[in-house]
């Protein structure tokens, strides 16, 4: 009997410590069905204000502190814990909290992961795979989401992608490097139709017309991707959207997706 009793009782300190990794990884015992990797430069880092209507914990999503290894209630910024932001202070809203809440509203009882991963000035040469300086931002993006999706089990939903403004000036050459980028990104998570969503970049401005109008052409020339316009919205200086665009955005974001699916 005593030897019987013994057993059970490793057997349930064996229980508890499997348990207890696995909460290590999970806020409150709870797993993403579906994770998101958000990609970048600085209005996926987020420069516009956070106002009152954006504050708080998104119920039923989950953001992914890289650091420390573990799913975390989302809430602004999502870029707080990408390991090459700049000073946390300019992480502000980007579009995934719009983005987690319309996937959110068509998908109920679900849960949603965030992985961000952004760093604000950034050309899109410097998201090449291997590439270690300044930063390596490619093999950080993907190492944290690979951790991601293996804490919980979820599948990899898509990828967020939106830069531009640090090649505006040479816009011919981006299909070429854009295609590049999504083939190597699909070919990390073995998945050739993994659904890739890019946007264009401020209206307002006149330099950037060139690029946005190369931009909208490329999912003709990538296959399982979506552009997403930015007709109407506005500003807070020369490159960043204003809060209000910021949540359209991440709508609009969300809309070009659900065409893939």
């Amino acid at each position: 009997m005593k030897t019987r009793a013994q057993f059970f009782t490793i057997l349930a300190f064996a229980f508890l410590a499997i348990t207890g990794v696995s909460q290590i990884h999970a806020q409150g015992g709870k797993t993403p069905d579906v994770v998101f990797l958000f990609i970048g430069q600085s209005n996926m880092a987020g420069r516009a204000a956070i106002e009152a209507e954006d504050e708080g914990v998104i119920p039923g999503a989950l953001l992914w502190n890289i650091g420390e290894k573990k799913w975390e209630p989302a809430e602004a910024p999502f870029n707080r814990y990408s390991p090459h932001r700049k000073e946390l202070s300019m992480q502000r809203l980007n579009p995934g909290p719009s983005f987690a809440k319309a996937w959110l509203a068509a998908n109920p009882g679900k849960t949603i992961g965030i992985v961000c991963s952004v760093r604000g000035g950034t050309k899109i040469e410097e998201w090449e795979k291997g590439r270690e300086k300044p930063f390596p931002l490619y093999d950080s993006a993907i190492a944290a989401t690979k951790e991601a999706l293996a804490a919980g089990g979820a599948k990899l939903g898509g990828i967020l992608w939106h830069q531009g403004e640090g090649n505006s000036g040479a816009a011919a050459a981006y299909p070429e490097k854009l295609s590049r980028l999504v083939e190597t990104l699909r070919q990390e998570f073995g998945n050739p139709a993994l659904p890739f969503v890019f946007g264009q970049i401020g209206q307002w401005n006149p330099d950037y017309a060139a690029f946005n109008t190369m931009i909208v052409e490329q999912p003709a020339r990538i296959p399982h991707s979506a552009c997403v316009r930015t007709d109407g919205l506005t500003n807070i200086d020369d490159a960043h959207f204003d809060s209000k665009s910021q949540r359209e955005l991440g709508r609009r974001y969300f809309d070009a997706w659900k065409s893939l699916q």
